[in-house]
C-alpha cells in the first residue's frame, strides 16, 4: 500500500532530524546523570549506559511508529506553525522543572493563549488530540519498561523513621509522522496522501486543505519514586493512570473539534490534570505505608545485584535476613 510505504519513509526520515540528534544527547545526559549518582550511592554501576540508551531509543522508536498510525488514520492535522512555537516553550518550561518540558504543559499553556487572545492561529482540538496519544504511548512505555535501572536508595519518609525506597528515571526519544497544513513559505519534504472516503475521524481544521505527511520529534519522560509498592507493581499503576488521563484528554479534543467551548475546558484540562496526577502521585507514596521499611528484627533486603552472589543463592527484595 502507498500509503503504508510513504509513512515508513517519512518516519526514517526523523533519525535525520537535528532535533531527534539533541533529544537523544538529552536522554544520555540523564543517563549518565543517574549512572554518576548510582556509582556515589551504591560504589558501582549496574547496568550500562550504552545498554540503557539503546534500550530507551528502541522502546521510543517502537512507540512513535505506533502513535504515527493513530495520528494519521485518525486525521489528526497539525499546524507546522503550532509545533515550531510549542516546542520552544517546552524548552524554556525545562528550565524551571524537568518534568515541565512534557507537551502537556506547553501545549496547554499555547492552546489557552491562542482561545484568549486569536495568536498564534493553532487547532487546539488536534494539538490537544497529540498531547493525549503520546501519553497513551507514554503510559505503555512506563508500563513495560518504566521499572528498568530503578536505583535503590534510603529516604527518611517522616521524622527519623528510614525506609527503603526506588527512585525511578526514564526518557525516551519518539520520532513522530503527522499531517500537517504547510505554510506557504515553508520548504517542507513529504508526499500528498490520499486517503479513504470514511477518512478522517477527527474533524480537524485542515480537512479539505492539501496536507503534507511530515516527520516531527518528541521527548516522553518518567520520573517516581516507589516507596509503597516494588518498582515493576509501581510503574504499572502509574502506566495505569497516566492510560486514563489520556483517554479523558483524547475525549476532550475529539469532542472539542466539534463543540467549541469544549477547547477552552481540553486546553485548561491536559496541563492541570497532568499536574494534578503527579501531586497526588507522590502523596501517595510519601504519606502510604513502605514497603521496605526497617524491621524491628534482621536486615531488610532493598536490592540484589544482578548476577551476584545474593540473587544466586535466592534472595529477593524485601526478604528479612534474620541470621547467616
Amino acid at each position: 500500500m502507498d500509503f503504508i510505504r510513504l509513512l515508513f519513509s517519512t518516519f526514517l526520515q526523523s533519525f535525520t532530524n537535528i532535533f531527534f540528534m539533541f533529544l537523544v544527547l538529552i536522554v544520555y545526559w540523564n543517563i549518565k546523570r543517574g549512572a554518576r549518582l548510582e556509582e556515589a550511592w551504591l560504589g558501582f554501576t549496574r547496568y550500562k549506559i550504552s545498554d540503557q540508551l539503546l534500550d530507551q531509543i528502541l522502546y521510543g522508536m517502537l512507540s512513535g511508529l505506533f502513535a504515527s498510525f493513530i495520528i494519521v488514520i485518525l486525521g489528526i492535522t497539525i499546524d507546522y506553525k503550532a509545533i515550531l512555537i510549542i516546542w520552544p516553550v517546552a524548552i524554556f518550561l525545562m528550565l524551571f522543572n524537568q518534568r515541565y518540558m512534557c507537551f502537556s504543559y506547553a501545549a496547554g499553556i499555547i492552546s489557552l493563549i491562542s482561545l484568549l487572545f486569536g495568536w498564534p492561529k493553532i487547532d487546539v482540538s488536534a494539538i490537544i488530540a497529540l498531547v493525549g496519544i503520546l501519553h497513551l504511548m507514554e503510559s505503555a512505555l512506563i508500563f513495560f519498561s518504566g521499572h528498568k535501572s530503578s536505583l535503590p536508595v534510603y529516604i527518611e519518609q517522616c521524622r527519623c523513621n528510614p525506609a527503603g525506597a526506588y527512585v525511578m528515571q526514564k526518557m525516551w526519544p519518539i520520532p513522530l509522522v503527522v499531517l500537517v497544513i504547510p505554510d506557504a513559505t515553508a520548504q517542507i519534504s513529504g508526499g500528498g496522501v490520499n486517503m479513504p472516503q470514511w477518512w478522517p475521524i477527527f474533524q480537524s481544521q485542515g480537512v479539505g486543505n492539501m496536507l503534507v505527511i511530515f516527520p516531527i520529534v518528541a521527548i516522553l519522560g518518567y520520573a517516581d519514586i516507589a516507596i509503597t509498592q516494588a518498582p515493576r507493581d509501581r510503574a504499572k499503576k502509574s502506566g495505569i493512570w497516566l492510560a486514563l488521563y489520556s483517554i479523558i484528554v483524547i475525549i476532550l479534543a475529539t469532542v472539542s473539534s466539534r463543540v467549541y467551548w469544549v477547547k477552552y475546558l481540553a486546553a485548561i484540562s491536559a496541563p492541570i490534570l497532568h499536574e494534578l496526577m503527579i501531586v497526588l502521585s507522590k502523596k501517595s507514596q510519601i504519606e502510604g505505608e513502605s514497603l521496605f521499611s526497617v524491621p524491628w528484627k534482621g536486615v531488610r533486603v532493598l536490592d540484589v545485584f544482578p548476577g551476584g552472589m545474593g540473587e544466586t543463592m535466592g534472595l529477593q527484595p524485601g526478604d528479612i535476613i534474620l541470621a547467616m
